[in-house]
């Protein structure tokens, strides 16, 4: 990318974009938590109610399974400024906490 020498976000303004970065990233988690919860609900149960949902705790192997799940997205969004001055398909893929041989085709 070339440098336009124009700095068009100072320090407060990178600062609000930060915030606005982390402001996504929770509610992005909170839809994927909930959809990996329902997902679990709906192949253990008929029929999955919002309450059902809301309330309930994941243990053992869901938990893990979710927290695992939560440290990659992370990963993936807080690497991706890394992404930029790393550009091969393995040193993006280890940023994101991921091995390149998981995703080749």
């Amino acid at each position: 990318m070339k440098d336009t020498g124009f700095d068009y976000l100072g320090s407060e303004s990178v600062t609000d974009v930060a915030r606005i970065v982390m402001a996504l990233m929770s509610e992005v988690w909170i839809m994927r938590d909930r959809q990996i919860v329902t997902e679990y609900l709906l192949e253990t149960q008929e029929s999955v109610t919002r309450a059902q949902i809301d309330n309930f705790v994941p243990q053992g192997e869901l938990a893990a399974l979710i927290a695992a799940e939560r440290d990659r997205f992370a990963r993936l969004v807080a690497g991706a400024p890394i992404a930029a001055t790393k550009r091969s398909v393995a040193e993006i893929l280890e940023r994101a906490g991921m091995a390149a041989s998981e995703h080749a085709a």
